[in-house]
């Protein structure tokens, strides 16, 4: 199935600077970039200038950190365009050495420019001032404190694309959700300690909470005994590599999956994370407390609010992931003995308008959007009950009754 991705992007805030104008941009100072990513004691600048309609060049700077050896500007333009939303990077070959278009687009800023394979190459500083001119970013190799700017040459020369305007970008990062363990409806497992779990899919997030009475549990413990006990969920892949939890009952039209993907790109899993820090062990080798917060979610829809460039075997960039979505409390399955399972039935489903939401009693209710805004909220008594969603805006809600999560569709 095809599942609607909530795009998570950095908010951009920009503050302009002029910059001297002359044959070549000069190096923009590591203390003015505000935008860095990534970690460590290493420390170079990336621009891209834009020749406008206007007549003037505008260029936006980005800061990037890292330990260890020199890094392929490749593999810095890859951990700046994964920050960064607003930035697509269009080449022909992993190496950037086909660059057939770069842009950047926000609520502020729309800045493209078409070139013709091989024209967009940049001019490159070290630390020491030394310019030169390339586009085989696969090779060149960035250092601490140099410089890189990129330029479109297809239509224009070197001397006259200095930015008149360079931007400096500002990432601001959403703190990740969180659910405390009072507003936990369904509970498995017995003792006086306990464990939240989360599953972060592209558009919905659920928990539940598992109860224990040793001193520590595994994930993978708690993983298993949810799925005997929950019928509406269970696991693929294994309890090192997850790679698709799966959930559906009566309010969920569709399956839900994680977003789909190439299999062959590894970049796109169901993170684990314990207390919002993602763990390097499996389920099956991660043991966690009372009152600890594990999380598992799709990388996907994930905003990347920092990195280390780890350089061991061959180098790669590891990302710290962050999930503002609204967690809900998954409801008690129905035919749970003891427990008295709140049933809400919602249709039609996807709706234009009106909506029929039936309920076992009289309840309270709460609508949100995608972002955690509660939108609406009423009292329902035991039966039907007609909601207008007309005043809303088109897409997906979450409908909250006492534990009980119902997505409604608005077309």
């Amino acid at each position: 199935m095809v599942k609607k991705v909530l795009a998570l992007a950095f908010g951009l805030v920009l503050t302009f600077g002029a910059m001297a104008q002359g044959a070549a941009n000069p190096i923009v100072p590591q203390s003015d970039i505000q935008f860095w990513t990534g970690s460590g004691s290493n420390r170079g600048v990336v621009a891209v200038t834009w020749p406008t309609s206007t007549g003037t060049n505008i260029g936006i700077a980005w800061g990037v950190q890292w330990n260890g050896n020199n890094v392929s500007i490749a593999n810095i333009m890859d951990t700046i365009a994964a920050y960064d939303n607003n930035l697509t990077i269009e080449h022909g070959n992993t190496t950037y050495t086909l660059v057939y278009n770069i842009s950047y687009s926000n609520a502020t800023e729309s800045l493209t420019l078409s070139g013709e394979a091989g024209w967009w190459c940049y001019n490159w500083k070290d630390a020491e001032g030394t310019s030169k001119q390339s586009a085989n970013a696969g090779d060149d190799m960035m250092a601490d404190g140099d410089f890189v700017d990129w330029l479109n040459m297809n239509s224009t020369t070197y001397e006259t694309q200095a930015a008149d305007t360079m931007i400096m970008a500002t990432a601001t990062v959403p703190e990740d959700a969180e659910i405390a363990a009072e507003d936990i409806v369904y509970w498995v497992g017995e003792g006086e300690n306990k464990v939240v779990f989360a599953i972060n899919w592209a558009d919905t997030a659920l928990a539940w909470g598992y109860k224990f009475s040793t001193d520590s549990v595994y994930v993978s413990e708690i993983i298993g005994a949810i799925v005997r006990n929950d019928s509406r969920l269970r696991i693929e892949g294994d309890s090192t590599y997850v790679t698709d939890f799966v959930y559906a009952d009566a309010n969920i039209t569709d399956s839900l999956h994680i977003t789909p993907h190439d299999p062959m790109d590894y970049s796109i899993y169901f993170n684990m994370q314990v207390n919002h820090v993602s763990s390097m062990v499996g389920a099956a080798g991660r043991k966690v407390g009372n009152g600890d917060f594990v999380k598992f979610a799709d990388t996907y829809v994930a905003v990347k609010a920092d990195s280390t460039w780890i350089a061991d075997w061959g180098g790669y960039w590891d990302y710290t992931y962050v999930y503002p979505m609204t967690i809900h409390p998954v409801s008690i399955p129905v035919g749970i003995a003891g427990v008295e399972a709140v049933s809400v039935m919602v249709w039609p489903n996807p709706t234009t308008s009106l909506v029929n939401v039936s309920v076992s009693r009289p309840m309270q209710a709460e609508l949100y959007d995608l972002s955690g805004r509660q939108v609406a909220a009423y009292s329902f008594a035991e039966g039907s009950n007609m909601i207008d969603l007309s005043a809303l805006q088109n897409g997906v809600y979450m409908l909250r009754a006492e534990g009980s999560v119902s997505k409604i569709v608005k077309r």
